[in-house]
């Protein structure tokens, strides 16, 4: 059986990464969301929830002990050490549920799969794609976005900004690179051709 390609999709908070991976499944391609993942482990893995409280307070979950997302979202955001913290203790719950996934497509004789990670290299997931695609935007793009996005004030939204990598770090990193500094149809037409890249590049696999 000809071995799956995995293809990363990441890009900094704002700059259209949610929908670039919506166009790239409408394409055919299967998509794993890992912020999909990291919401369905939280929920099915009460050990997971412990440690979290356990590192952050018992502050971030509600009177049921369910993870309060937001809450952790305020702590972390803006603060890389707590950010790092977080990742450490949340990232092999996450690759585990995703290994399986993979393995699940692969059985079901896929032969690509998108995996949509805003933190694909802080996570360490960067090492097992095939190849990695990176979606950047321009920082007053992204900062209208998000603050429309996620309901955050001004200074949030810039220390949300503030806790992720600068563009640099991303394109040198990137297998192929996504500009989303124009229109609707013009981002539908630059993930439409990166699509058809992509199975051709998953065509080449042996």
């Amino acid at each position: 059986m000809r071995k799956i390609k995995v293809v990363g999709l990441t890009g900094q908070t704002g700059a259209g990464k949610t929908r670039v991976a919506e166009l790239l499944r409408q394409t055919g391609i299967p998509v794993i969301d890992a912020d999909e993942v990291s919401r369905f482990v939280v929920e099915k893995n009460q050990m997971l929830v412990a440690e979290l409280a356990l590192a952050f307070g018992v502050g971030i979950l509600d009177v049921d002990g369910k993870l309060v997302r937001k809450k952790l979202g305020r702590i972390v955001f803006g603060d890389k050490e707590k950010l790092d913290m977080l990742g450490s203790i949340i990232y092999p719950y996450i690759r585990a549920e995703v290994d399986s996934r993979v393995a699940a497509l692969q059985a079901a004789g896929e032969t690509m799969v998108v995996l949509d990670a805003p933190t694909l290299f802080e996570s360490g997931a960067h090492k097992t794609c095939d190849a990695v695609v990176v979606v950047i935007a321009p920082l007053d793009l992204r900062l209208n976005r998000i603050i429309i996005r996620d309901r955050l004030t001004d200074e949030e939204a810039r220390n949300r900004i503030r806790s992720q990598h600068d563009d640099e770090f991303y394109t040198q990193r990137a297998d192929y690179i996504l500009e989303n500094d124009g229109s609707e149809a013009e981002l539908e037409q630059k993930a439409y051709a990166l699509a058809a890249s992509l199975r051709a590049l998953a065509g080449e696999v042996g």
